[in-house]
């Protein structure tokens, strides 16, 4: 009784871990919904193309104004320059009025300087004299005023223009701040979608090819895909190490990516080779539905995507940061298949190489997905940890395999 309740036990415990672990099979979709899919990528691919054109349109604009506002800067301190010199000429101006103004008050002081206005009138000899000299009296006081007027006003022009000009420079460098702040804004958002844009042009490109594959060997949109390659997918049991060298670099799971400064998911088992040119091979046989191989330098770089059977359950493998791929959409491969060569980048300058536009390190990208997946999105969408299924060794760079099957 007791050895019956074990094994009651342990097949429950088998159950158990079969449901939570081991991926299981998924429904398939059709090859119209895969077509409808292609649409909304191209939907999105030409509105994200819209968003940069009226970015850059924008930034386009801000400089402009920038170089007109420079212009506007250059010229106001060509006027303030000019407003120095007319400054200094008014300067001169009312210091020769001034002047006029005291020679003004000696003549009418006469020779001794003593006598006033009233005293200048009231010296007067006789009743045309008296005429005569209050005459001029007026005439040099009015023209005395007129004097002081103007001296006022051209102080007060002085002051307005070099306030006018002052405030003018002052407005325009405000201004062209304002527009390089846009300019920063714009270029940010116009990087965080070019980024994008890059990735969907790729989707849409391998999607394209795998759809053009499907298109061969499905009868109709309305067929869905599993029903298609039930004769197409070759039949296989186990997945192995797509490398025959080399160290677990990086495991499945969240980390803190050194490139970005932040914890980030990380979708697969990065495998390090140590070696350059290493192979990249088929994990286990399948059918290539999916291959980037142009060297657009995105993040990810060149990679390939192959569709499993294996016991009877379907799966979709992933390599990326290729260096080169040698293998095309639809082809059948076996576990000894070479895909490609090993990319990354082991110069640790992202950016660097033309093949790959993100990686610190010369390795491969490992991912494995559930069900029958067509894109490098889907993939990472559906991953689980390839341990799940490989044998690795423990993570760590002392902690190499040297072939494709020992058990660690």
């Amino acid at each position: 009784m007791i050895r019956k309740s074990r094994k009651i036990l342990l097949l429950i415990i088998v159950l158990c871990i079969s449901i939570t672990i081991l991926p299981t099979k998924t429904s398939a979709k059709t090859l119209g919904q895969l077509k409808s899919e292609l649409a909304q990528a191209e939907k999105e691919y030409n509105e994200n193309k819209n968003q940069q054109n009226t970015i850059k349109n924008n930034i386009d604009y801000s400089n402009k104004e920038i170089v007109a506002s420079q212009k506007a800067i250059d010229q106001a301190q060509k006027d303030i320059t000019a407003a120095g010199k007319k400054i200094q000429d008014l300067n001169e101006e009312i210091d020769e009025k001034q002047l006029q103004i005291k020679e003004l008050m000696k003549a009418v002081q006469l020779t001794d300087g003593d006598i006033s206005y009233l005293d200048y009138i009231f010296g007067s000899e006789s009743m045309t004299d008296l005429i005569h000299r209050t005459s001029i009296a007026e005439e040099i006081s009015e023209y005395n005023d007129q004097l002081i007027d103007d001296m006022n006003n051209k102080v007060e022009e002085s002051k307005k223009l070099q306030k006018n000009l002052e405030e003018k420079q002052k407005n325009l460098e405000v201004k062209i701040k304002e527009f390089e702040k846009k300019i920063s804004s714009y270029n940010a958002s116009l990087s965080s979608i070019a980024e994008i844009q890059v990735d969907k042009s790729s989707e849409i490109r391998t999607l394209k090819e795998t759809i053009n594959y499907y298109s061969k060997i499905c009868k109709n949109d309305s067929q869905d895909i599993t029903s298609c390659l039930s004769n197409q997918l070759p039949y296989d049991t186990v997945f192995y190490r797509p490398t025959t060298y080399g160290y677990v670099s990086s495991e499945y799971g969240y980390r803190n990516i050194d490139l970005y400064g932040y914890t980030k998911m990380h979708y697969a088992t990065d495998i390090s080779g140590g070696r350059t040119f290493q192979y990249i091979y088929a994990s286990a046989s399948g059918k290539v539905v999916g291959v980037e191989n142009r060297n657009s330098n995105s993040c990810g770089g060149n990679y390939v995507i192959i569709q499993h059977n294996i016991s009877g359950k379907y799966y979709t493998t992933a390599y990326a940061h290729m260096k080169s791929v040698s293998v095309s959409v639809g082809q059948t491969v076996t576990k000894d298949t070479i895909l490609g060569v090993m990319g990354g980048n082991p110069y640790g300058d992202p950016g660097y190489t033309p093949w790959d536009g993100c990686s610190t390190g010369e390795h491969v990208h490992f991912m494995m997905s559930n069900g029958l997946n067509t894109t490098y999105g889907q993939v990472q969408n559906k991953s689980f940890n390839p341990r799940t299924f490989v044998n690795f060794p423990a993570v760590g760079s002392g902690k190499y395999f040297k072939d494709r099957t020992t058990k660690y």
